[in-house]
């Protein structure tokens, strides 16, 4: 999934208030607030898809970070 989907999901899987990212060296760098306020960061690895220069984000590592912070 790209950044746009990645937001969206977490947006709705989560009930995140907002959610935005950044790209930095293989990484991509989301910063969410949830329902109650508080605020984090966490790091999601990315890959290449082919020969298209878009980053993509897999779900389970998405899934996996949110439930460190979360938790």
């Amino acid at each position: 999934m790209g950044r746009a989907e990645a937001i969206d999901y977490l947006t709705q899987a989560y009930q995140l208030k907002w959610c935005m990212t950044k790209w930095s060296a293989n990484l991509i760098y989301i910063n969410f607030a949830t329902a109650n306020g508080r605020r984090y960061v966490i790091k999601v690895p990315t890959y290449m898809a082919g020969n298209v220069s878009k980053a993509c984000l897999s779900q389970r590592d998405l899934d996996l970070e949110m439930l460190k912070v979360l938790n």
